[in-house]
């Protein structure tokens, strides 16, 4: 099977060109606000968004209906090129037991399943699609809402805590708790970065 080429449909530019796609892009006031805010916050980084092309592979290789939002934000703002580890600030809600651990916490962007047994209890069990997690941990992961499509959170959930719940016969959805209103919402609460090589 050929590698996709993720680099062939991803499109760069630099904090001034970002804010062109912000502000000539459709979506709601306050997630343009957001998004500016991530772009304010790091001027100096190149920035992306992505074409359908990457992002019919994400739904593709998942097994996936990527949401209509989802689908909206990225090509608007994915994220930024090369990917970097990133820390919030803090989350919007209190429910997920990282709460305490906020500062300590470097995300790394990344969308999909790691393997068929991790498919099958995400997607099938949780029906929740990962887009992120705790570098180097399964303690924090981050994903959206499948079986809500119209949901835009971004929800905080625990392999290990999945994996118990399945040993315990409980729903896996008893283990996600929404931390970010959206995913702009979550990228302006970011207020770090360090290179992956950096990683702690």
């Amino acid at each position: 099977m050929t590698e996709f080429d993720y680099e062939q449909h991803l499109v760069k530019g630099d904090a001034h060109t970002a804010r062109g796609w912000i502000e000539s892009s459709t979506l709601p006031e306050e997630q343009r606000v957001d998004l500016q805010r991530f772009v304010d916050n790091f001027p100096s980084l190149t920035f992306t968004r992505e074409d359908d092309v990457i992002l019919d592979h994400y739904a593709e290789s998942g097994g996936v209906e990527l949401p209509p939002w989802l689908r909206a934000v990225r090509s608007t703002l994915a994220f930024v090129d090369p990917p970097v580890l990133c820390r919030v600030d803090d989350f919007q809600w209190y429910e997920s037991p990282r709460c305490e651990a906020v500062d300590r916490i470097w995300y790394e962007v990344t969308f999909g399943y790691a393997n068929e047994e991790d498919r099958a209890r995400l997607r099938d069990g949780a029906e929740i699609y990962p887009i992120g997690g705790w570098f180097g941990s399964d303690r924090s992961d981050l994903g959206i809402d499948l079986q809500n499509p119209e949901d835009i959170r971004i929800f905080d959930f625990s392999g290990e805590d999945m994996i118990d719940d399945e040993l315990d016969d409980e729903p896996l959805r008893n283990s996600l708790f929404p931390i970010f209103s959206s995913y702009a919402r979550f990228l302006a609460h970011v207020v770090e970065v360090r290179p992956m090589s950096a990683a702690p």
